[in-house]
């Protein structure tokens, strides 16, 4: 973990006297009265650090000594009010990302923080000229464009230097920014220390007493949550975990109970829950609860979960439903004040099994034991049961194909970690039913990068499918990533805007512009008051920038990766980018409707691109899949992708990388086909690696704009084609012979 900390500076001369009392003028303004002695309990303690000739006073918060919680900032401008002078309010989070807050006599002036383009808050940020002015005006130096570009584009990857540099232009030099509140706690330098209690009359956020939660949804926790009103897929027999996300945002509580209402045939049982509370920050949870015993010891551990589980019992039965309740046990979560810096999290999970093919809602009442009744109710889940009637043979399973492995063990010297790895993908893909049911309609299409012409094309295909939106009520929320910088920096902008016009804001048409330099495009649409997207699009670049030096030697090792693959040789070709461009909608007549399509439309649709934009592949799925490609934070592949047993992290070489950072390249893509659909295209170099004698009697191909069209005959199936594909498959072929 690096540095975390916060803290206010303000810039002054008087004596510490006046300091003094200017400091608890400000924390009156923000609800808090001087304590004459140290509180028992629910005090806050403050440490004013200033040292012989400091321009400088620092100011250190225990209740903000971490994280600032919002109130440093009010805090540093009441104080600039108040002195009639300068603050600063600087934040670091575990040495990655920073925050600097400039105030000057009661105003906000400039923010200075380490993702500027993801920042959609209300502080002003300058550019660069006005930044450079206003500083020097400000504290009397004189600081040019340059210091600015110096301090933030600073060769540390540590968000401390730039801290240290942005404070230094402002005369802030002895280190004071850096430090922690419990630095300063625990040495013995000579500080002044104040006592502060809240005040009678200061507003609560939530009444006392009363417990509020909050959904909360991510992609990975919450994917069963966000196809519906689709259903999730699951297999018979398999015990399932189904889990849903709630911030607690009032009063806190210790237990309480579940109802859960199953509506649907008979098959579905519950076999236990699970509830558990955490610290949660920037979107991630980052400790347990002060509430939580101490650190568990290894056997401990296990009886700490058990701790957290609950049994379910069956209730009441009427037709075509069945409620279940629960009794949730201690989970001790505390109370959310405004002084608390982080959030808290809670996770509730059931655990569920289908004994038949069925399809079932899921609707979570939860209760907490409370002075004031209240009752949360859940975002409903849908789950269906699916048998398996489409077998992967890139999953190596498939009974119409042999998939050789006996050599894998001699291979050194990592043959037995990669069988390992295999048998483990096996066993997941087993289990896996989204290529098996229909829950999202999805468009996916990949092209060479020629620039503006190619941005150009995919911002009128996305249009066209998005012009009935404009009839509609309810928001766009749009996230873009510009391409990583050489010190590793990934510049993220958000924007949510009205479904109704936000194709004529200047936003959108930025998305496109290739000076913009976005390597990711997301925009997810959401009807009025709903809580999770029923359609989105993309635009996803190629991620990886090889440098120069090197772009030979990934040349090579590219085409050396698909002649072990398929067993004969490949010239090496020059690395380029493809663009990735896609758009989806959930599988219900709503959604379909709320969108203005169907899945005939969207079948036009790609086909209509295919005519006039020339594809290195695309396709229309139907299956439990949201498209989604390599961006800054992870690599992606396609769900087809997923049931290979390809090793994309080790790669089939033994001295090779890995596969996933090769699978968005020109190279990769005209070579190697990413999903097998009924619907689908490949360009002339992939068509010509098959044998039209094995792939006529199985599906249908034409040709427009020097792409083929394949189609799966009636009568036939999936694996079949596969194999008619086999050539250019995502999976080792020499490996795979047809029984």
């Amino acid at each position: 973990m690096g540095n975390t900390c916060a803290s206010v500076h303000i810039a002054m001369t008087g004596t510490i006297d006046d300091a003094v009392k200017g400091v608890v003028r400000a924390y009156s303004k923000l609800g808090f009265e001087r304590a004459k002695t140290k509180p028992a309990e629910g005090g806050r303690h403050v440490i004013l650090l200033r040292s012989e000739g400091d321009a400088f006073l620092s100011l250190y918060d225990s209740d903000n000594a971490a994280l600032d919680t919002g109130e440093l900032k009010d805090l540093a401008l009441a104080a600039s009010k108040i002195f009639k002078t300068a603050a600063l309010c600087t934040s670091l989070y575990d040495s990655d990302t920073f925050e600097v807050v400039l105030f000057n006599a009661g105003k906000q002036i400039d923010l200075v923080i380490s993702n500027p383009e993801e920042y959609s808050g209300p502080l002003k940020m300058l550019s660069a000229k006005p930044r450079a002015t206003e500083w020097s005006k400000v504290f009397g130096r004189p600081l040019s464009v340059e210091d600015f570009t110096r301090a933030i584009n600073s060769d540390s990857v540590f968000a401390d230097d730039v801290v240290a540099q942005l404070s230094r232009l402002a005369g802030l030099t002895g280190g004071q920014s850096q430090l922690h509140y419990q630095n300063l706690l625990e040495d013995g330098s000579p500080t002044h220390r104040l006592h502060f209690t809240r005040q009678a009359s200061a507003p609560r956020a939530v009444p006392e007493g009363q417990v509020a939660l909050r959904n909360y949804f991510d992609p990975d926790n919450s994917r069963m949550l966000m196809v519906y009103p689709a259903s999730w897929p699951v297999a018979l027999l398999e015990e399932t975990r189904v889990t849903w996300l709630m911030l607690s945002e009032g009063a806190g509580f210790k237990d309480g109970s579940l109802v859960i209402r199953v509506t649907g045939p008979d098959g579905l049982t519950i076999a236990s829950g699970y509830l558990d509370g955490s610290k949660f920050h920037n979107g991630q949870i980052v400790g347990p609860l002060e509430t939580a015993p101490p650190a568990a010891t290894p056997a401990s551990v296990e009886e700490l979960l058990k701790s957290k589980q609950f049994e379910v019992a069956s209730g009441a039965s009427e037709s075509g439903s069945r409620t279940f309740t629960a009794r949730f046990p201690t989970v001790d979560i505390p109370s959310k004040a405004p002084d608390r810096p982080t959030q808290i999290l809670l996770v509730l999970q059931l655990q569920v099994v289908a004994s038949h093919v069925g399809e079932w809602d899921i609707a979570v009442s939860v209760q907490p034991q409370s002075r004031m009744d209240f009752q949360h109710d859940l975002p409903r889940a849908r789950l269906a049961a699916v048998e398996q009637t489409w077998l992967p043979v890139v999953s190596g399973l498939n009974p119409k194909a042999a998939y050789e492995t006996s050599d894998l063990p001699q291979l050194q010297p990592r043959g037995a970690v990669m069988l390992n790895e295999l048998r483990h993908r096996q066993a997941a893909v087993a289990r896996d039913r989204r290529l098996n049911h229909f829950a999202i309609a999805s468009n996916v299409a990949i092209v060479q990068d020629e620039g503006q012409s190619t941005r150009d094309a995919c911002r009128s295909y996305l249009e066209a499918w998005l012009r009935p939106l404009a009839s509609q009520t309810g928001e766009v929320r749009i996230h873009a990533e510009k391409h990583m910088t050489a010190k590793a920096y990934v510049g993220k902008s958000k924007k949510t805007l009205s479904v109704s016009d936000f194709q004529r804001d200047k936003t959108w048409t930025k998305l496109f512009d290739d000076g913009s330099n976005y390597q990711s495009v997301f925009a997810a649409f959401f009807p009025q008051d709903a809580e999770y997207p029923i359609a989105g699009i993309g635009l996803q670049v190629g991620l990886e920038d090889y440098p120069e030096q090197w772009r030979e030697h990934y040349e090579q090792k590219l085409a050396d990766t698909l002649a072990g693959m398929r067993g004969r040789p490949f010239e090496k070709a020059p690395i380029a980018d493809t663009v990735h461009v896609f758009n989806w909608v959930i599988n219900h007549d709503d959604c379909y409707a709320y969108v203005g399509t169907s899945i005939g439309d969207m079948k036009d649709r790609i086909d209509e691109f295919v005519a006039h934009q020339p594809v290195l592949q695309a396709w229309h799925s139907q299956y439990t899949w949201r498209p989604l490609f390599d961006h800054a934070d992870d690599y992606h592949r396609t769900v087809y992708e997923e049931s290979s047993v390809l090793n994309w992290f080790r790669g089939i070489l033994q001295t090779d990388g890995g596969l996933d950072t090769s699978k968005m390249s020109v190279q990769w893509c005209r070579n190697v086909l990413r999903m097998v659909t009924p619907h689908m295209w490949v360009c002339r170099t992939l068509m010509n690696q098959l044998d039209r004698a094995a792939l006529d009697p199985v599906a249908q191909v034409t040709e427009a704009n020097d792409a083929f069209k394949i189609a799966l005959r009636e009568g036939q199936g999936l694996d079949e084609l596969e194999l008619a594909l086999l050539p250019i498959l995502p999976v080792e072929s020499v490996r795979i012979l047809r029984r």
